[in-house]
């Protein structure tokens, strides 16, 4: 079975600015695809692109620690929030995370 993780990118980034971050992010140890859903009409919590890890990691254990350091470095190449999804749900403003 694959592990699954997911980050949540602000809505403020393009489709095509997630996919080139995407492309230029080497992919943590244990993921095997990042895949970009964008193709929400709704938002959650301000986040209407996906980035979608999958792999053989323990999800568990390491999902969540690797989601969010992803949506660290994706923040960073973006210049915009990103979320690792359960963080997302978490909080009632998700710009208190990057505090």
């Amino acid at each position: 079975m694959e592990a699954f993780a997911s980050v949540y990118v602000d809505m403020a980034a393009s489709p095509a600015a997630v996919r080139a971050a995407v492309t230029d992010l080497p992919l943590p140890d244990g993921v095997l695809e990042a895949v970009v859903d964008d193709r929400s009409v709704t938002d959650t919590f301000g986040c209407r692109i996906a980035v979608d890890l999958t792999g053989t990691f323990d999800e568990q254990g390491d999902g969540l620690t690797i989601a969010r350091e992803y949506a660290r470095q994706l923040s960073a190449l973006l210049g915009v929030p990103a979320f690792a999804f359960p963080d997302l749900l978490r909080l009632d403003s998700p710009h208190r995370f990057l505090q």
